[in-house]
């Protein structure tokens, strides 16, 4: 049977950070281990040092409030095909619905992955080929987690807003495992929406990893986006 691949939660106590740029939610170096060993026998116990004066903590950002139009659900939308080649240096060509008029944009660094984004580039779609796939989609999701805490900083306010696990339906009529995770950030001036979902289809691990990004105000439309995508995306040679 021929492979197909989805576009691409955890524990709450964990504080969410996000990737820095537009398209929070793109994947991330893993950052390296902290160090650790085994506890050596106590000696004398010497006085502590005095502890030198630590800097003030920075206040969280206040986002300045974008005025623009939000996105409304309900949008057309249009086949797309594109070709990436995963981290195993196979090529896979992959086709799913997107936004009527979305243009199609590429990271020279990332061939993995492209994108699709608006006119004014408030908003676009990340699609990602996870091949091979390592783990299922509610270990990514815990994986990046880990990375996005160690690598935002506390002033860019990243606040949880849900997160799921559930079995959709793909337009192939196969069932199709995902978990999703929705936050919000602030990398810069803007307050910025983002849904991550990891998606396994014909078996437990992910396949593709999938993100959209925009506006608050445009939250309805970018679950529409997101659902549209995950459904209909599929490989085609």
């Amino acid at each position: 049977m021929r492979r197909v691949l989805l576009a691409g939660l955890l524990l709450l106590a964990l504080a969410l950070g996000a990737g820095s740029g537009y398209y929070a939610g793109d994947y991330l170096d893993t950052p390296e281990p902290t160090a650790s060993g085994t506890a050596g026998p106590l000696g004398e116990i010497s006085p502590s040092p005095t502890p030198s004066p630590t800097e003030p903590s920075t206040p969280v950002k206040t986002p300045i409030p974008n005025n623009e139009e939000p996105l409304e659900p309900g949008l057309d939308y249009t086949e797309r095909s594109f070709s990436v080649q995963t981290k195993d240096g196979q090529t896979v060509r992959l086709s799913l619905e997107v936004p009527q008029g979305w243009r199609l944009t590429r990271d020279t660094k990332r061939p993995d992955q492209v994108r699709y984004v608006e006119k004014v580039e408030q908003r676009g779609v990340r699609v990602q080929a996870d091949q091979p796939a390592e783990g299922t989609p509610a270990d990514e999701m815990a994986q990046l987690i880990v990375d996005l805490k160690k690598s935002q900083a506390p002033e860019n306010d990243v606040r949880v807003l849900d997160h799921t696990s559930e079995v959709i339906t793909g337009d192939d009529g196969e069932s199709r495992t995902v978990s999703t995770l929705v936050y919000t950030y602030i990398p810069g001036e803007t307050l910025w929406y983002v849904i991550v979902r990891w998606i396994a289809i014909n078996g437990e691990n992910t396949n593709i990893e999938m993100s959209v990004t925009g506006l608050p105000q445009d939250a309805d439309a970018l679950k529409e986006i997101l659902d549209k995508a995950s459904t209909s995306v599929n490989e085609t040679g």
